[in-house]
């Protein structure tokens, strides 16, 4: 009988145990849900940004952002803006885009912003097309 009253214990202490993993369990999982969903919903919320900064992108920001007058943003243009790095002579400030009076990481910045929201609308174009 002591035999007996020494398993039902133990029964007892597993099946706690049992449950306390999985309350541990079910917590744990909701703690990764909750990080997933804040994080899409951060993902959408500057999705939606990035879209409402391309509608307003006006024609000048784009034109400034073509640094050699070649009618198109690319790799060229972003070679001279690497290359105006830190100079401060006539030629270079051309590439300065927020007009600050230098050439720093802000500018590659909003060129590579500017890229990004030109590449946007090309799809938008081949897709209306």
């Amino acid at each position: 009988m002591l035999y007996l009253m020494s398993s039902k214990k133990i029964s007892r202490v597993k099946k706690e145990e049992i449950e306390s993993n999985l309350i541990l369990f079910g917590l744990t999982l909701v703690l990764i849900m909750a990080v997933i969903t804040f994080w899409h919903i951060g993902y959408k919320r500057n999705k939606f940004q990035d879209s409402r900064v391309y509608q307003k992108t006006d024609t000048s920001l784009l034109k400034n952002a073509d640094l050699n007058q070649d009618g198109k943003i690319d790799e060229k243009d972003a070679k001279l803006i690497k290359e105006a790095f830190f100079k401060s002579d006539s030629e270079s400030l051309k590439a300065d885009l927020n007009q600050d009076g230098k050439i720093d990481a802000k500018d590659y910045s909003l060129f590579n912003k500017i890229v990004n929201l030109n590449n946007l609308k090309e799809k938008e174009t081949n897709a209306a097309n």
